[in-house]
């Protein structure tokens, strides 16, 4: 059993050492090791080939093992060229001058990853290090499906489709949103009442809420059909198709563990893919409808949220057409994280630490509403050199995470890109 809060992830280990060095005196390293890394989820292997739907460690036992590490990554990439290198060094028969120059190589020659060194204590590190590129393998295996095409004010936030697979490993797919209308002329009833009832919440479901309820499991039918593991929808569309919205089918998706942007908006959607596989967590895309200079202060606002982010909901109209059923979520006082992408490969990052400060409801503005005090970044930067409209909330505080995570899948500062 692990008891010092190490998360535990089923990883291959591959040992490298120089032959210069005794059977015996490997021996002696590797037991000494094996125990810490099989502690954390560790499984040895004797290929770099195998076991490649999980994260490959190399660990370097010994000094001379320069040119071996290099072969070793060279095979993997073969057959997992999106794995970020990890390199386990430890303090003794100079590991740790092998692993440098091994991966400078690696940088050099324009790949990625990082060095891990495996010290006294708890492997937490390791552990953190690990998990960051079991993150790089889910974001490799996922499908994003665009339910129509983004809307048209969206100038900036649509990224292209081969650029994001090739850096993101996320697939693109496009969903024709007919089959989403027609879904939900003909939703099931029992499913439909289920979730109009959750929402409902001691009073019984009115009209308005049934018609947009009807919309979740037209969408969960279309995510099925299209086998993706996400969406982004053209939401607008309902509102003249079907005189109703689709605030309540997406907030129900996102509290359920799928991922479901607005506006058909690209960048949003996988950054929101971003925070659930990274954090487990769900996460709000909101437009920024105010900044304040002088405070360091954002105002967000949107029409649907999930529930489990926020203390209570109450339900309205969508703010724009006074259509459908728009959701007005409460968020606790605490900490969050801010997050938006750009660029035609979403190569460009913006993050910021901030917390949640109350302000009155404001009639003009989409239904949720929150102020954000950022710590330890301006807001001028958004004004300055905006990457598109919608930002992403996630609550607690998360850049460095983010940030961490950002160097070890792509080998540079994350607001550099």
């Amino acid at each position: 059993m692990i008891d010092d809060g190490v998360d535990m992830t089923t990883f291959g280990y591959l040992e490298i050492a120089s032959p210069l060095h005794d059977g015996a005196t490997v021996a002696r390293i590797a037991a000494t090791l094996r125990p810490r890394l099989e502690q954390i989820g560790g499984q040895p292997v004797t290929a770099p080939d195998e076991r490649l739907d999980q994260p490959l460690v190399i660990l370097v036992a010994t000094g001379g093992t320069e040119r071996q590490v290099l072969d070793a990554l060279h095979r993997r990439h073969d057959v997992v060229p999106f794995e970020p290198a990890l390199l386990v060094a430890h303090p003794l028969h100079n590991s740790l001058p092998a692993a440098l120059e091994a991966l400078a190589r690696v940088h050099a020659d324009g790949e990625r990853g990082r060095i891990v060194q495996l010290g006294p204590g708890s492997p937490a590190q390791l552990a953190d290090a690990i998990a960051d590129v079991v993150v790089v393998h889910r974001m490799h295996a996922t499908r994003l499906g665009v339910v129509g095409e983004p809307s048209p004010w969206l100038v900036a936030s649509v990224p292209d489709d081969e650029l994001i697979r090739a850096r993101w490993g996320i697939e693109v797919v496009p969903v024709d949103i007919g089959s989403t209308i027609d879904g939900h002329r003909h939703a099931d009833a029992d499913r439909t009442q289920a979730v109009a009832v959750h929402f409902a919440g001691a009073a019984p479901p009115t009209p308005a809420l049934v018609e947009a309820a009807k919309l979740h499991p037209s969408l969960v039918d279309a995510i099925e059909s299209a086998d993706v593991d996400a969406v982004t929808v053209r939401c607008f569309d309902y509102l003249d198709e079907l005189q109703t919205s689709g605030c309540i089918a997406l907030a129900q998706l996102n509290d359920t563990g799928i991922v479901a942007g607005c506006e058909g908006d690209v960048a949003s959607a996988v950054a929101m893919l971003l925070v659930r596989a990274l954090l487990d967590q769900p996460s709000w895309m909101a437009n920024p409808a105010w900044i304040d200079v002088d405070h360091d202060r954002v105002m967000l606002a949107h029409c649907t949220i999930a529930p489990s982010l926020v203390e209570d909901v109450t339900l309205h109209t969508h703010f724009e057409s006074g259509l459908g059923v728009g959701l007005r979520g409460r968020f606790a006082d605490g900490p969050v994280t801010l997050i938006r992408l750009g660029g035609s490969a979403l190569e460009r990052c913006w993050i910021a630490d901030g917390h949640v400060e109350h302000v009155p409801e404001i009639d003009d503005l989409c239904r949720t509403q929150v102020a954000v005090q950022l710590t330890g970044a301006s807001v001028e930067e958004l004004l300055d050199a905006p990457l598109g409209n919608h930002l992403v909330l996630v609550r607690g505080h998360h850049r460095q995470r983010i940030e961490r995570w950002w160097r070890s899948a792509f080998s540079t500062p994350a607001r550099e890109g």
